[in-house]
């Protein structure tokens, strides 16, 4: 990996990351998979995913809210069950 005129291993890039930002720990791999996607897109934003969004009208997210607020312990799956979603 180059920057700056640098080149260093992943392992190497890993290391530096890890040292600086002990509690946010990377490993080798995620280092790699980062590369991977500059090399391929020119960037490491974060892809569009394919699939239809959903996408939920005010009254459903209501309903959702209120069922929550109703049973706080209801289970998410048991609650998009409940509203159809």
């Amino acid at each position: 990996m180059g920057c700056g005129g640098k080149t260093r291993t992943q392992k190497h890039v890993c290391e530096i990351f890890n040292t600086k930002y002990p509690d946010q720990r990377i490993s080798q791999s995620t280092v790699s998979r980062i590369e991977s996607k500059f090399r391929e897109f020119g960037n490491v934003t974060d892809i569009p995913k394919s699939g239809t969004k959903r996408i939920l009208e005010d009254e459903q997210k209501l309903d959702i809210l209120l069922d929550i607020q109703d049973n706080p312990q209801k289970p998410t799956r048991q609650v998009a069950a409940d509203n159809d979603y």
